[in-house]
């Protein structure tokens, strides 16, 4: 079985500030060599704030409820392996108790979620 992945990531957008999302992907075991490693999307939240006082401003699932998103989630990413491949992007593997901590106060936003 394939390994859930937990990672925070900050994209660097000039004139913009930082897109921060917190996502929760199953890795996919590839089968043709050569093929770059994928990830699919099962989690995310947005955002905001700085590191010492961020809070969640938008949150989705993999069947498609999405609540104050700006950007529709894809279903499949790159792995976070890859990451150093993009110039602009910060990444870092948190614990899924990190990870379901966010996603309480996200339920609490959008109890839809749930």
């Amino acid at each position: 079985m394939s390994k859930l992945i937990h990672v925070r990531t900050e994209i660097e957008i000039p004139g913009h500030p930082s897109a921060i999302h917190i996502a929760e992907m199953q890795e996919l075991i590839h089968t043709t060599p050569g093929a770059p490693a994928m990830c699919k999307m099962l989690r995310i939240m947005e955002l905001a704030g700085s590191k010492s006082g961020e809070t969640v401003t938008g949150a989705g699932t993999l069947d498609g409820k999405t609540f104050g998103l700006a950007n529709e989630p894809n279903e499949f990413v790159p792995h976070p392996d890859t990451y150093a491949d993009f110039p602009d992007i910060e990444a870092k593997v948190i614990s899924a108790e990190e990870f379901e901590g966010l996603w309480v106060e996200a339920l609490t936003k959008f109890p839809e979620l749930g």
